[in-house]
């Protein structure tokens, strides 16, 4: 009973004090918010002469004058003022000038966050409520009253109050060229000069600033938010506790007593709180992990499976639809070979952001790998996903902002729509994905619904990827060559193209089958019998090139030279006699292996082509870094040559630049005679295309070039292969 009356005593003085000291500090924190508040909107009285002027409204909206701002907001605000940072928006809210410390920066420094843009929609509410300023110069007062709005802000890791003023005049000389204004953004650190004004007017000692939240043991704070309410920094001080001033006289008596009796309970408590909290905090980051994303934040595959599988099991009750739109984004692969995995990391991170903002409570969005994510719609209809997907696609569409510089991809989503529970997660998943792939092989940025007839076209392509792998083992392609002729028409190499006549399909063009095996990872395969093929076709025809060629898996294996070195040994060839022909898309891994490689190739007597010349990304870098001999004009070009002066502009700067770089030059696609000659006045004599012949079997190929042999040197030899 006498440890209960103690308690009951101790708990009793306990409150009072509390509620002493605690009305103590509800005063002093609503003296220090009133003081901070009142200094802000003071900041701003200091720079209203600057921007509330005729002149300002002359040189920063009228005729914008850039030495003006960097003399009169710059240099003048900081030195005078002790601006940091100042930035100016035009009438469209864009920054037009910044400068940082008094000097002018080209990327303004100030941050475009929600704060921010609630400072500069009170700007703009508050020129709109007050309407056009009147005509003429006012002799009586200043034309306009300032509208002025200001919030606390973190920049670089520090607080600064951020002020934001409206261009104005202040007679009527000028006047702004549209209803909106120029604004101008001012920030000032909240510095020890800061501390001593609020530390003055508050009659409050210690008071220090600092970033978060927390506070040090027996001071007082207050928390310092921006137009959002988020916390920015903390005022601490020494506060006046009366109810500590009363214990203090009366505590020795009751802290002996209390002591003794609340020791044990307060070791007690705390080490049992230590351990729960451990306990609970590991728990909750061990759930976390398992269904969230650890790049995005977003949900994982195993919690998309679940959301799904939820969605489908109240579908029998809701009478509704359960939606999954499968995304991918277009490019990323390049991108991320050409700039490096943290580039890509970081376009995967701004990518799901865009798209999160785009899904609302009802729309689950997950990250299932790479740069695929999926979308879980549950009691929404058809229409409902395809506005969601189209607004994804125009979404991430628009450019990205990446370290490393600016980048554009696109996004295409395939949809799959579930109206029974009878369907697996899986199933309807995997129905999406093949929507996806459909949208992709119609032109990518769109979006495609999920149709049966897309089942059937898989299951066939499945088939003919397995009875390729058949042809390429059992010899079942054959090998057709394409002429390439000079400027007299004489021939003096060929192609050499891969067919395949399916027993039951009939032809099948290269354009399909190729794709086909790069998927299915048949193209090495592929690559070699086009090469083994090729090599020993050509010990018919001595003398004459052969052009092969040559994909980006085959040049990216490591086994290629040593295998092709094989090949020659094998087949016994010169090669010096072949051109192998890469494209552009094969150079964007610009490494040191494939540098390694493509001298290796060099190094055993090929000559390099660089095919589809001017239709990839940067074509001059590749001709002046990597060891190309020559290169082949896209047919694109030449087939526009007849009606199109830009066309012929185009092709003559290439021809000229494969000149000045001692580049040997080849035109592709020439179906008329006119093109031809254009071609050889242009200096380009070599081509190929149906004016000298389509592609044919390499028996064809030794009779024409025997032929040509036996005719004289002063005959049009044009007629053998035209």
């Amino acid at each position: 009973m006498s440890g209960l009356v103690v308690a009951f005593s101790l708990g009793v003085a306990a409150l009072l004090i509390g509620r002493f000291d605690d009305a103590a500090f509800l005063r002093e924190r609503t003296l220090v918010q009133n003081a901070v508040g009142s200094h802000i909107e003071e900041l701003a009285k200091p720079i209203m002469p600057q921007v509330i002027w005729d002149e300002a409204v002359h040189r920063l909206d009228n005729h914008f004058d850039n030495k003006w701002a960097h003399e009169n907001l710059g240099i003048y605000l900081f030195q005078t003022l002790h601006v940091q940072f100042s930035t100016l928006l035009d009438s469209n809210d864009r920054p037009i000038y910044g400068s940082v410390a008094g000097k002018d920066v080209v990327t303004p420094r100030l941050p475009r966050d929600k704060a921010v843009d609630i400072l500069i929609a009170s700007i703009r509410n508050a020129e709109k409520e007050r309407g056009p300023l009147p005509a003429g110069i006012q002799t009586n007062g200043e034309i306009s009253k300032p509208i002025t709005a200001n919030t606390i802000l973190n920049i670089d890791g520090e607080p600064h109050a951020l002020v934001a003023l409206l261009v104005s005049p202040d007679f009527g000389r000028y006047r702004p060229r549209s209803a909106r204004a120029p604004i101008l953004l001012a920030a000032r650190r909240l510095d020890g000069d800061f501390l001593s004004v609020i530390s003055d007017r508050v009659m409050l000692d210690g008071i220090h600033l600092h970033t978060g939240v927390a506070s040090e043991a027996g001071e007082a704070h207050a928390v310092l938010t921006d137009k959002l309410g988020r916390p920015v920094a903390t005022l601490d001080w020494l506060p006046i506790k009366p109810g500590r001033q009363m214990i203090g006289e009366i505590g020795p008596a009751l802290t002996s007593v209390a002591v003794i009796l609340l020791t044990s309970l307060v070791l007690l408590f705390r080490r049992s709180r230590r351990i729960a909290n451990g306990l609970i905090a590991s728990e909750a980051r061990a759930t976390h992990l398992a269904f969230h994303d650890t790049l995005t934040g977003l949900a994982n595959r195993a919690m998309f499976i679940q959301r799904l599988t939820e969605g489908l099991s109240r579908l029998g009750r809701s009478g509704e639809s359960v939606t999954v739109l499968c995304l991918d984004l277009d490019r990323f692969k390049e991108i991320d070979d050409t700039y490096g995995h943290l580039v890509g990391d970081e376009l995967i991170r701004q990518a799901s952001s865009r798209a999160a903002r785009l899904c609302r409570s009802h729309e689950a969005l997950a990250r299932l790998s790479g740069d695929e994510f999926a979308i879980v719609q549950v009691d929404g209809s058809p229409d409902d996903a395809a506005t969601l997907a189209g607004r994804i696609c125009d979404a991430l569409s628009q450019p990205f902002d990446l370290s490393a510089g600016r980048v554009f991809i696109s996004c295409s989503v395939g949809i799959a729509v579930a109206s029974n529970a009878d369907i697996e997660p899986a199933e309807l998943l995997r129905q999406a994905d093949l929507a996806l792939y459909r949208a992709k092989a119609t032109g990518r940025g769109r979006f495609c619904f999920f149709d049966p007839e897309m089942d059937a076209l898989i299951k066939a392509r499945r088939l003919l990827e397995e009875d390729l792998r058949i042809a390429i083992r059992t010899d079942g392609l054959t090998m057709a060559y394409q002429p390439q002729v000079d400027g007299d028409g004489r021939m003096t190499g060929v192609e050499a193209l891969v067919r395949w006549r399916h027993p039951e399909r009939g032809d099948i063009g290269p354009a399909y089958f190729v794709p086909i095996a790069e998927q299915c990872g048949l193209i090495r395969e592929l690559g070699t019998f086009t090469l083994r093929r090729a090599f020993t076709d050509s010990r018919d025809w001595k003398g004459l090139r052969t052009a092969i060629n040559i994909s980006a898996n085959q040049l990216q294996a490591k086994d290629f030279l040593p295998s092709l070195e094989s090949l020659i040994a094998e087949t016994g060839i010169d090669p010096t006699d072949f051109d192998l022909e890469i494209t552009e898309g094969v150079l964007l891994r610009d490494d040191p292996d494939m540098h390694e490689t493509l001298e290796g190739l060099r190094e055993l007597g090929f000559s390099l082509a660089l095919d589809d010349f001017g239709t990839g990304y940067s074509s001059l870098s590749y001709l002046r870094t990597y060891p190309i001999n020559k290169i082949k004009i896209d047919r694109s070009f030449v087939a526009n040559l007849s009606f199109e002066d830009a066309s012929r502009e185009v092709v003559a700067t290439m021809i000229h630049l494969a000149h000045a770089l001692k580049l040997s030059v080849i035109a592709e696609g020439v179906e008329t005679v006119e093109q031809h000659d254009w071609l050889s006045a242009a200096g380009c004599p070599d081509a190929q295309g149906y004016l000298f012949g389509a592609a044919m079997p390499v028996g064809e190929i030794g009779r024409l070039w025997q032929a040509q042999a036996s005719v004289p040197t002063d005959i049009d030899r044009s007629v053998l292969v035209g």
